[in-house]
């Protein structure tokens, strides 16, 4: 009797059923492995900015042009590049979040003009990943006063779904003291900017006084 060659059809559906079985462990490894280098790529561009932020502040006081204090990011940006402290436009884009836009970003060489001097209006028209806080007093409380946090945090102290960089799982927030936290919420975890109770709320954790420079629309 001449021996066939190939699988019986008992013997494709065995294989192909041990090959679900393997994927279903395989696939869920595979996506916690990208969402850990996602978070720590939004926390280094976090760190980064934070550092920068905290240096141009101690030097400059805080960030203001001719008018008073900024309104958009791309002049934050701008700002930190004239002074050679930080200017890789994806801190304020994240190369990971999907949601994020930038009409015209601008490479790591034209975040400002080769002069120096001229504006570039980089990022017009952006969703930024980050939303900035400046016009800082002396007196506020350095761990507790937001200074950088990223898109989507609603008052309730969770982030949006729809907007959120990393949809509800949470989302970053960095201090004025330089440290950033992961949050999968902040219900209760933020200080409000008297120092007069917890709050879920970042609006309350924030002097009234200060300025956020907005992921979306650039200004508050």
């Amino acid at each position: 009797m001449s021996k066939k060659n190939g699988f019986t059809l008992v013997e494709l559906i065995v294989v192909i059923s041990i090959i679900g079985v393997l994927m279903a462990f395989v696939l869920p490894s595979i996506g916690g492995v990208l969402e850990r280098s996602r978070r720590a790529n939004a926390q280094n561009c976090i760190k980064q900015l934070a550092n920068a932020y905290l240096i141009y502040r101690e030097d400059k006081g805080d960030f203001y042009d001719e008018h008073g204090p900024l309104t958009y990011i791309s002049g934050f940006a701008e700002m930190l590049a004239k002074e050679g402290l930080l200017n890789d436009p994806n801190c304020y884009v994240f190369s990971s979040d999907a949601q994020a836009r930038a009409v015209n970003k601008p490479s790591k060489d034209t975040i400002v003009h080769a002069d120096g001097q001229s504006p570039t209006y980089c990022f017009w028209n952006s969703v930024f990943s980050i939303n900035i806080v400046i016009n800082l007093s002396d007196s506020c409380p350095p761990n507790t006063t937001p200074i950088i946090y990223t898109r989507g945090l609603n008052g309730d102290g969770m982030w949006d779904e729809s907007n959120g960089v990393f949809g509800k799982k949470g989302g970053f927030i960095a201090f004025l003291d330089g440290q950033v936290k992961w949050f999968d919420n902040v219900s209760g975890k933020l200080m409000r900017a008297d120092m007069t109770a917890a709050t879920s709320d970042i609006r309350e954790a924030i002097p009234s006084d200060a300025v956020v420079l907005d992921a979306r629309t650039g200004y508050y």
